[in-house]
């Protein structure tokens, strides 16, 4: 379980260190964490090709691209991702959809990048009303949902990803 007393004694924090923009449902691609399924089709009529779009089911995703690395006769046989997009779910199933046909890969990770050893506390920026809502997968692999988020506002709670439910904008997570 990830985030015990003992792991904390190991890595004490007080104040962080850096800070990076959140992309709520973002395809995590850092190498600890693999954000992708190999393809689970590699498809057919494809060329090596920078920047490929993607379509996603069930809808909710957008703004994923590919490069495409290597085909074998029209076949995709590698590949990785170019931009990370936003708006996804683990489990959704992305279709390469720009030149050739039927190719696909299932996203297996959202998480924020840099959380598989140790969550990170957040920072929300804007909000869309007085208050809006942050929706969280803790250390723990709980989800916790906070509550009427005011602009301006630390989330001292270590977590991993943010859900597709949050409603507040310009978080940073905070390491």
């Amino acid at each position: 379980m990830r985030g015990t007393q003992i792991k904390q004694a190991d890595e004490v924090r007080v104040f962080a260190h850096d800070a990076k923009p959140v992309d709520i449902g973002a395809v995590n691609t850092s190498a600890e964490d693999g954000g992708i399924s190999s393809l689970t089709n590699a498809g057919t009529g494809y060329a090596v090709a920078s920047g490929v779009g993607t379509t996603v089911a069930p809808v909710g995703g957008t703004g994923l691209t590919v490069n495409i690395l290597s085909v074998d006769t029209g076949v995709i046989t590698s590949f990785e991702i170019a931009a990370i997009g936003s708006g996804y779910s683990v489990d959704d199933v992305v279709t390469i959809s720009g030149g050739g046909a039927n190719a696909t890969f299932t996203i297996t990770n959202v998480d924020i990048p840099g959380t598989e050893n140790r969550g990170v506390c957040l920072y929300v920026g804007d909000v869309t009303t007085s208050g809006s809502d942050v929706e969280v997968v803790m250390e723990s692999g709980n989800t916790a949902m906070f509550k009427g988020v005011t602009a301006g506002s630390f989330l001292p709670v270590l977590v991993t990803s943010l859900t597709n439910n949050t409603t507040a904008s310009e978080i940073l997570a905070l390491y």
